[in-house]
């Protein structure tokens, strides 16, 4: 029985490239590269700027920080401060006047001890416009109230190329966050 070794066709069975086959056309890849490129476009800037990064973190959690202390000075009926270490680039929370320090760390934790500024973000300065007026150095504080009220506040933070303009609103008693370093008036 002869065994024929050219390849014969079965049926249904296609060989070589053919229409219908699996595989990408050109209009599918270049839509691909084209999406990776918008990716690529928007991600590229943040990482190659870490700076950027951190001073949107710091801007946010000290907004947040804000928002804490002063429901805290509600919902406890005792005056909370932020101190700002100017010199060292640092600030925490801590009762107003005295008050027991250790309940309150063991309450507020790493809030209590601090946070420190790493370059090149940094504090600018501080605005308090009732109290000190523009201080750049040294240590100022915000103090929270148990009436939901809060000393009026302007933080200026950058990394050296760009800037966030943190400041108290007075009509909502809120933590605002504006891009850039602006000075804000406050109405007499």
């Amino acid at each position: 029985m002869p065994i024929s070794t050219t390849g014969g066709s079965r049926r249904g069975h296609r060989q070589g490239p053919g229409i219908g086959q699996e595989g990408f056309t050109l209009l599918e890849i270049a839509l691909v590269v084209v999406i990776i490129g918008v990716m690529l476009t928007l991600v590229l800037p943040r990482l190659r700027d870490p700076g950027r990064a951190e001073l949107d973190a710091q801007a946010k959690r000290l907004t947040l920080i804000f928002r804490l202390l002063r429901s805290e000075a509600v919902l406890n009926g005792y005056p909370y401060r932020l101190t700002y270490d100017l010199d060292q680039q640092r600030y925490w929370a801590a009762p107003h006047e005295g008050g027991d320090l250790t309940e309150f760390a063991k309450e507020m934790g790493s809030l209590a001890r601090g946070t420190q500024l790493h370059a090149p973000v940094g504090i600018a300065d501080v605005v308090l416009p009732t109290l000190a007026g523009k201080v750049a150095q040294g240590q100022v504080y915000t103090v929270f109230y148990p009436d939901g009220s809060v000393d009026p506040t302007v933080i200026h933070l950058g990394n050296g190329r760009e800037a966030y303009t943190l400041w108290l609103n007075p009509m909502n008693g809120r933590l605002s966050a504006d891009r850039g370093y602006q000075d804000v008036q406050y109405a007499g």
